[in-house]
C-alpha cells in the first residue's frame, strides 16, 4: 500500500471554532475505497506564548468548494485516491466528539502521533457528506498568520 502526506498550505491562517475543521480535510469520494490515517502532526514557530487547542474529527456536514492541497507520495508514480482539501463552505465536526484533541503552545510547540497498527483512523469512500468519508483538522482556540502547521499521513 502506498502512503501519502498532506497538510496546511504555507500561507495558512487558522481560525478558532468549536465546530469548524478548516485546517484540512482528508476525503475519500470513490465508493468501495478505504484510506487509513497513519500519522498526524502539528507545530508552531510563533514568538509569543499563545495557547492552542487543535482537534482531528470526523466531518458531519457536506463542505463545498474545495481547494486541493499538495500531496506527497512515498512511492513514485502512485496517484492517491483520497484528496486533502480546504473548503470554501468549511467542514464541521461535532463539538467535543474528537478522534484526537491536544492543548499546545505555538511558541515552538508541536508533536507527532503515529497511530498504532490496527488503531488507524479509517475513512471509507462515498459522496461528500457521506458518514465516515472525511476526517478534518481545526483549531478550537488559537489563530495566527503562517505560524502553525498541521499534517496528516495516510495509506490506501
Amino acid at each position: 500500500m502506498a502512503q501519502f502526506t498532506s497538510g496546511t498550505p504555507s500561507t495558512f491562517t487558522p481560525t478558532a471554532s468549536t465546530t469548524t475543521l478548516n485546517s484540512f480535510v482528508l476525503t475519500v469520494l470513490t465508493a468501495g475505497q478505504l484510506a487509513a490515517v497513519k500519522m498526524i502532526s502539528w507545530g508552531g514557530d510563533g514568538t509569543s506564548l499563545v495557547g492552542y487547542v487543535t482537534r482531528w474529527a470526523r466531518v458531519t456536514n457536506t463542505p463545498a468548494t474545495p481547494t486541493a492541497l499538495l500531496i506527497a507520495s512515498t512511492n513514485p508514480g502512485v496517484t492517491p485516491i483520497a484528496t486533502c482539501n480546504t473548503y470554501g463552505t468549511v467542514a464541521t465536526g461535532t463539538a467535543d466528539n474528537n478522534l484526537f484533541k491536544i492543548n499546545w503552545n505555538v511558541q515552538g510547540g508541536g508533536g507527532v502521533i503515529v497511530l498504532p497498527i490496527g488503531g488507524e483512523w479509517r475513512t471509507t469512500g462515498g459522496a461528500l457528506g457521506t458518514t465516515y468519508s472525511q476526517i478534518g483538522c481545526g483549531n478550537v482556540t488559537g489563530t495566527d498568520a503562517n505560524l502553525s502547521s498541521y499534517t496528516i499521513t495516510w495509506e490506501e
